[in-house]
């Protein structure tokens, strides 16, 4: 599982990123792709997590990452991006609260223009208003959760990435601890 270029929103990179002692957001992103990209207002958002700061702009410096933004689209594509904004704020952003869900709307819209196909983001039900509103037959933009990425460990997807790294994955995504072993990914009993 390595893809192109892939489009992170802050859920994904705080919860990777909360660590410094498990630096998992620096570890991920250039195993999950050539190119990261972060929208302009994501990148905004991320202001709590210190170590997800640190290791943002270490993967900026890389060049791993970088910041994107429609204001640097050329014109017929930041019509496309807006028209797709607003597609998605009706559905998306609550009129008394504006600023929620305003980077997933912006990384969508992106998305959406720049025919970037994968959106590495936590929120649960997202894919299906993607489904609803976004894919067509000739653009699909697919939402890569955390749990994708650990049964894609599991399956052997992701290459230098074991069990371990897996469960921490979770257990640092703030991912109830207990059901790791029994649901996600079980630990395989030898017959005695």
């Amino acid at each position: 599982m390595h893809y192109n270029q892939i489009l992170v929103d802050a859920d994904f990179c705080i919860k990777l990123g909360c660590s410094d002692s498990y630096p998992y957001l620096t570890k991920m992103l250039p195993l999950l792709a050539d190119v990261a990209l972060i929208h302009e207002t994501v990148y905004n958002e991320i202001r709590q997590s210190t170590s997800a700061k640190r290791q943002i702009k270490s993967l900026l410096d890389s060049g791993t990452l970088k910041i994107v933004s429609e204001a640097a689209l050329p014109v017929q594509e930041q019509l496309l991006y807006h028209a797709t904004f607003k597609l998605l704020s009706k559905r998306m952003i609550d009129p008394r609260y504006p600023r929620k869900n305003l980077g997933e709307v912006s990384s969508l819209a992106y998305a959406k223009t720049m025919d970037i196909a994968i959106f590495a983001t936590d929120e649960m039900h997202l894919q299906t208003i993607v489904d609803e509103l976004l894919n067509t037959e000739l653009h699909k933009i697919t939402c890569l959760r955390i749990i994708d990425i650990i049964q894609a460990i599991k399956a052997g997807k992701i290459q230098l990435l074991q069990r371990k790294d897996a469960k921490l994955l979770w257990i640092i995504s703030a991912k109830i601890k207990e059901a790791f072993d029994p649901k996600i990914w079980p630990l395989i009993q030898q017959p005695s």
